[in-house]
């Protein structure tokens, strides 16, 4: 973890939450699509009140384009979170924000997170990051965003996707977290039909990214196809596929080395 001065750690945001039963995956431990769901209820609370980060004052409107996450230590229910938060990056049209998450009990890191944000004007279109963002930027030890782009093979394992009101959040489209749901429905029903072949892909992932290129909505048709990565090892990835083929959302996810058997380059099956 990088050492901090005074005026480095007035930048940086900080929620403690106390994890529940109810938001537990059937493995008993906190999935991706629920940390996403923290880090996320931090960034809109520090967007919308924040002095520390005064993000509503540098930009109007925002989406995450890409999201990782890196999973240190399982967590279970009922224990005391506190998710940090910082600007790592400012670009021309976008933003990051990096994420620690340690247990406040004994200041285990837990997990660790950067999220991709594209300003938007008011039409939904990218929009210039004020300059004064840079003034709040953190050099500070954070998660790299590996950019999605394997095309997923022909004998990719696949399955439509049902998606439904309750889906979408208070800005008209499927919510970002809601996704990572998603890909992990897929990779589980996937192992479980044996559609990755040699090895165990259903365990607890060691690191998550995901990227999304096009927003999606009740009434769109969604299918998802999965195959063991080839580019990566001991990893699967997965896309949504919206319409007639355009790829909505990329995902990886990746396992420890004791975990699963490097496929051969090509299996999917």
């Amino acid at each position: 973890m990088t050492r901090l001065n005074a005026s480095e750690d007035d930048r940086i945001e900080r929620l403690r939450i106390v994890t529940r039963g109810y938001e537990m995956s059937p493995q008993g431990r906190v999935a991706p699509a629920q940390l996403l769901r923290y880090v996320e209820h931090v960034r809109w609370r520090t967007i919308a009140h924040s002095d520390r980060i005064p993000a509503r004052e540098f930009m109007r409107l925002g989406v995450v384009r890409a999201q990782k996450l890196e999973f240190l230590l399982d967590t279970t229910f009922d224990v005391e979170l506190e998710i940090s938060m910082w600007l790592s990056r400012v670009g021309k049209t976008s933003l990051d924000f990096s994420h620690e998450v340690t247990r406040v009990e004994d200041g285990a890191l837990v997990a660790r997170s950067s999220a991709t944000v594209v300003t938007l004007d008011s039409d939904r279109r990218p929009a210039p990051v004020d300059h004064r963002a840079r003034e709040y930027v953190v050099t500070r030890d954070a998660t790299p965003i590996e950019r999605l782009e394997e095309p997923p093979p022909e004998s990719a394992w696949e399955q439509p996707i049902l998606i439904r009101p309750s889906d979408e959040d208070m800005q008209g489209h499927v919510n970002h977290a809601r996704y990572a749901d998603f890909v992990e429905d897929t990779r589980r029903l996937c192992a479980e039909a044996g559609g990755y072949g040699a090895g165990s892909f259903d365990g607890a992932p060691r690191f998550f990214t995901i990227s999304y290129d096009e927003e999606t909505r009740v009434g769109d048709a969604l299918k998802a196809r999965t195959w063991a990565s080839t580019t990566t090892p001991f990893a699967v990835d997965i896309v949504l596929v919206k319409g007639e083929g355009r790829i909505a959302t990329r995902a990886r996810v990746g396992f420890s080395v004791a975990t699963v058997s490097r496929p051969e380059r090509g299996s999917a099956r």
